[in-house]
């Protein structure tokens, strides 16, 4: 795949996401973003843009009580952390490391912004519910046969069979029981 048929496929992505999201400023540092409320803690070098955050924003961002965008290379990106109170808390993503991806993860000096989310949405839990009229499903456990140990076996014969180059398979057959005559 060539450089301009995936710059195509970018534009296309970004032609699509366009009227996705809807930004609205209330107040100096207040603003909706799709009727959710945000709040922006700081803005060093400039860097917020609301129509830019629209652009780039997704769903996924809802349940995160901070978002941080940075600019690199005149790409915004965003990551979410959460605050020690959320239920989806976990210590690398809390607020405390903001610093620390700041420092390690954007672009030296390069503009950056802190959004916290007024409004956190939880992700719901997916529950598997029964439908009305339809039976559940009774699974069944396979009891293991007691038989005795290979060797031990006299009505049965074990061949070992090749499958593949290196690999084999077992196969077990019940014996023949011969007349006295046969043999």
């Amino acid at each position: 795949m060539n450089r301009a048929k995936i710059q195509e496929y970018i534009d296309q992505r970004e032609d699509q996401r366009v009227n996705l999201y809807h930004y609205e400023e209330q107040t100096g540092e207040e603003f909706l973003l799709n009727g959710h409320q945000y709040k922006l803690l700081k803005n060093y070098r400039d860097g917020f843009n609301g129509e830019e955050l629209a652009k780039r924003f997704s769903n996924v961002l809802n349940k995160y009580d901070y978002i941080v965008g940075d600019w690199g290379y005149d790409q915004l990106r965003l990551k979410g952390f959460y605050d020690p109170d959320n239920p989806l808390f976990r210590p690398e993503q809390g607020v405390a490391t903001i610093e620390d991806y700041l420092y390690e993860d954007c672009n030296f000096g390069c503009s950056y912004f802190i959004v916290q989310n007024c409004d956190v949405r939880l992700p719901k839990r997916r529950t598997r519910r029964r439908r009305k009229g339809h039976t559940p499903v009774i699974k069944e456990r396979r009891r293991r046969v007691h038989q005795p140990e290979p060797r031990k076996r006299h009505h049965q014969t074990a061949k070992r069979v090749k499958v593949g180059n290196h690999q084999q398979k077992f196969v077990i057959h019940q014996r023949v029981k011969r007349s006295q005559n046969e043999k």
